[in-house]
């Protein structure tokens, strides 16, 4: 939850001393530092190019190649019960019950159900490395042609990584994509693959000419006018952040662009289709440095409400009734609060322009066109038990923080929907209440270290963003517990009543009742600088023991009660720790690895003696984020790291006690790399997990192979543990949730590659009215033809379709069926099956 009150611009981490330590920050800034900061480091920039080449690569490498050896496939297991950061919607014109959702960083996902339901929402696969989705238009009179935006970008690309600068960018974009099938294949259509980190902020259609079609950016507005085949960059503002259209009149074009990045701040005019815009300055702030979002009201275009923000402050409401000409200040409100930067709006009801949601940390309402605003909803009463899935998750006046979109329903104008930080909410009368819509949305986004119990294999916990820690207890319900940002857990190994986890800034909780309860353990005699995702570990081996990472690293011997500083309360190298790691079997060996923020050097330490004293074993490691370390349980010397950033190798192995390290791993991509484990049955079974998923090595190390059955594409993989009472490794991701699937055999000793696919297919909906949801999972993807009978032999349709890795959805046209039962039919590479529906 982003509860600021001041910002502090860092790379990866915040350097705080010990009194601000525990001051509200700006977690959503500070999460978007962190993850930008570690793939841009040395360089100014996220090298998409890089990491677009290594997806096409690993795709088609998944293609062909499978381990005969490797069981099973990955299975999702949840959190089902509450959302993830999710930044836009849009509603199938045809038929409003169909919602398509872009995620931050879970890519894009639809609901046949209008988002209400146990089983409302399912991933919507691309075939590209879709990370972020903050843009969703549908062509207004055919539903089988939608574009998306993808991205999550707050500032401009060329702004560098010193501690000067807010680096507060989000995911992967890759510029514009297109389906014409409903959402059933996708094809390029502004492509920015292999460009420097953008993103696409907003689309909108010409509902009166849907080939032309305008497009808010990083980089600026662009137009098509064919359909999205070609893109012309029509207004050179950065940090496009929103458009509206006058639907009476489309020649008329409004966009609101610029932020503390980049110069031009305003809301710009045009009256000629978008060849020039013109600034607006009557009644407007003559410039902001957050961003200002728009809405037009759809029945009187002339009147217009923005809502303009600095970064850390509401700069207010403002309302025009001439279409731009002039504007008036209508409420000063601090609805955004200290996230101007990052997450307000405002929409206005389609037939009544006096009445308006606008939203930022919550809902307000006004029904007198703006000037008098009433709080209808409050983001801390989230309930903290298990919720049930598709059901509320707070009281009626619960909306989750941090609320990027609001948006009326086309045809019910009491219904509205809400694209927050938690996922989904809907209000049914008008935004007096609210409940939660996000039954199987699992796109929520873990840190590391996520821990599984040794002996109860249905507990676990782990962290998440701006939604606290939640806890597994065996279903896809899972319950939160602690608040805040959910950051790094563990579980005693002994005994599962000790639980710790912890939120931002190294603030660690333990609990002695298996999670039921929570006290604050982080009392450090020491530290002025602490990561947003601090470090902390605790020892399999005597797990009275811990030891937490700040510029000082300390001890504690009694889980947690009290701590010492080590080293004689000297820092490392200056700057804060971002890993560490234990031994299995020695309490006293330890590494921890600083994150370059003070100095522009990264740091390997290690200490042989409990912290007694460190030795620095950076030795020639290259100068990234060293996101994470394991240390072999057999032999102490050897140990390994896992690196983040572009442009060199992301795995090294010491044999020597970090005296020097290796460049290993052939088969790894050149992709940031975030986590590391050994089987403890067979440390020769090495398990990695990178933006791209998870890969595993049964040599040590020396080669790996990808071990990514079952995940949807770019499922990027924040950690990996394992629960030793089952043998079932566990995937926690950073927009996709929880992975479980059998590790390895620990005697396996040979890896045999053959072309073999995994197959299956199934009926998403039955009955049906116009369109047939036919769900195709395919281990590598193949091309495959369905066909559909009438009872009595007739075809009535046949289509080719071609499917990728994974899961895939079609949606098949039966609109001019008649009402009865009909069969389909898929036919693959050495499968067929035939399944009954009905045609209502």
């Amino acid at each position: 939850m982003v509860m600021a009150v001041t910002f502090t611009a860092f790379q990866s981490c915040s350097l705080n001393n010990e009194k601000n330590r525990f001051t509200e920050k700006n977690e959503a800034g500070e999460a978007l530092n962190e993850w930008f900061a570690s793939r841009s480091f040395p360089f100014d920039n996220v090298i998409t190019e890089n990491y677009s080449k290594a997806f096409q690569s690993e795709r088609k490498a998944n293609s062909v190649q499978r381990s005969a050896n490797f069981p099973g496939t990955w299975q999702n297991i949840g959190p089902m019960n509450f959302g993830g950061r999710t930044l836009c919607l849009a509603f199938n014109p045809q038929n409003p019950n169909t919602i398509f959702a872009g995620s931050a960083s879970g890519g894009l996902w639809k609901s046949y159900s209008g988002g209400t339901g146990v089983t409302a929402w399912q991933p919507v696969p691309t075939g590209f490395p879709v990370i972020g989705v903050a843009a969703i238009a549908f062509h207004p009179a055919d539903s089988n042609v939608i574009y998306i935006g993808t991205g999550e970008v707050y500032n401009y690309q060329n702004t560098g990584t010193g501690v000067a600068v807010r680096t507060t960018r989000g995911t992967y974009g890759i510029g514009i994509l297109k389906s014409t099938n409903g959402g059933s294949t996708w094809t390029s259509s502004l492509n920015w693959q292999y460009s420097d980190l953008r993103g696409v902020q907003d689309i909108i259609i010409n509902p009166q000419n849907p080939n032309t079609i305008f497009a808010a950016t990083t980089e600026g507005t662009y137009r098509s006018l064919n359909g999205g085949s070609t893109w012309t960059l029509v207004h050179t503002v950065l940090m496009a952040t929103d458009l509206a259209m006058n639907p009476a009149d489309t020649t008329m074009i409004f966009v609101a662009a610029g932020d503390n990045s980049s110069p031009g701040n305003g809301i710009y005019k045009s009256v000629n289709g978008g060849n020039t815009f013109t600034k607006l300055t009557s009644g407007l702030p003559a410039s902001f440095t957050g961003k200002a979002m728009l809405n037009i009201s759809p029945s009187q275009p002339n009147i217009i409400y923005a809502s303009v923000a600095n970064q850390l402050v509401q700069i207010g409401f403002y309302k025009s009734t001439n279409s731009g000409t002039t504007w008036t200040l209508v409420n000063n409100e601090d609805v955004a609060r200290h996230q101007g930067w990052y997450s307000h709006d405002v929409a206005i009801h389609p037939t009544n322009p006096n009445t308006i949601i606008c939203a930022g940390i919550d809902t307000w309402k006004s029904t007198n066109g703006g000037i008098t605003l009433v709080q209808k909803s409050y983001w801390y009463n989230w309930d903290f038990s298990a919720t049930p899935i598709g059901g509320p998750e707070g009281p009626p006046d619960y909306v989750h923080g941090d609320i990027h979109r609001v948006y009326y329903h086309p045809l019910n104008f009491n219904k509205i929907y809400f694209a927050t930080d938690g996922g989904v909410f809907i209000s049914d009368d008008g935004g007096e209440t609210f409940a939660g819509a996000n039954g199987m949305y699992h796109c929520t986004q873990f840190y590391a270290n996520f821990s599984c119990s040794a002996s109860d294999s249905l507990f676990a916990i782990g962290g998440l963003q701006d939604n606290a820690s939640p806890v597994y207890e065996g279903n896809p319900a899972w319950r939160r517990v602690i608040g805040g940002d959910g950051l790094s857990t563990a579980i005693d190994p002994t005994d599962d009543n000790f639980v710790y986890g912890s939120s931002q800034y190294l603030n660690i909780n333990r609990s002695d009742d298996k999670a039921q309860n929570f006290n604050y353990i982080a009392n450090f005699p020491g530290g002025s600088q602490f990561c947003f995702a601090g470090p902390y570990v605790l020892s399999p081996s005597n797990p009275n023991v811990l030891y937490a990472g700040s510029d000082e690293i300390f001890k504690s011997t009694n889980q947690g009660d009290t701590w010492n500083s080590t080293n004689g309360g000297v820092p490392l190298d200056g700057n804060p720790a971002l890993a560490m790691a234990i031994s299995p079997v020695n309490s006293n060996l330890v590494y921890a690895a600083t994150a370059p923020v003070i100095t522009s050097q990264m740091g390997l330490f290690k200490t042989v003696n409990g912290g007694t004293s460190w030795t620095n074993v950076t030795s020639n490691l290259p100068n990234r984020y060293l996101m994470d370390i394991a240390i072999d349980p057999v032999n102490s010397n050897t140990a390994y790291v896992a690196l983040a950033g572009f442009g060199t190798a992301h795995f090294y192995k010491t044999i020597n006690a970090g005296t020097s390290w290796t460049a290993t791993g052939t088969g790894l991509p050149d992709v940031p790399t975030n986590c590391i484990t050994i089987d403890p049955l067979n440390n020769l079974i090495i398990y990695i997990g990178n933006d791209l998923g998870i890969y595993v090595s049964i040599d040590g190390g020396n080669i790996f192979q990808t071990f990514n059955d079952g995940l949807y594409d770019a499922t990027m993989v924040f950690d990996i543990s394992i629960s030793t009472s089952n043998r079932m490794l566990r995937l926690a991701t950073h927009g996709k949730g929880v992975y479980e699937r059998k590790m390895l055999p620990a005697n396996i000793t040979s890896v045999v590659e053959i072309a073999q696919n995994s197959f299956s297919f199934s009926i998403l909906q039955n009955p049906v009215q116009k369109e047939l949801p036919v769900l195709i999972n395919s281990t590598y993807g193949e091309k495959i033809k369905v066909k559909i009978f009438s009872l009595n032999g007739q075809l009535m349709l046949e289509k080719n379709l071609e499917t990728v890795p994974g899961e895939n959805v079609f949606q098949l046209n039966v609109s001019e069926f008649s009402s009865a039962a009909y069969f389909i039919s898929c036919f693959g590479t050495n499968y067929k099956n035939t399944l009954k529906f009905v045609k209502n």
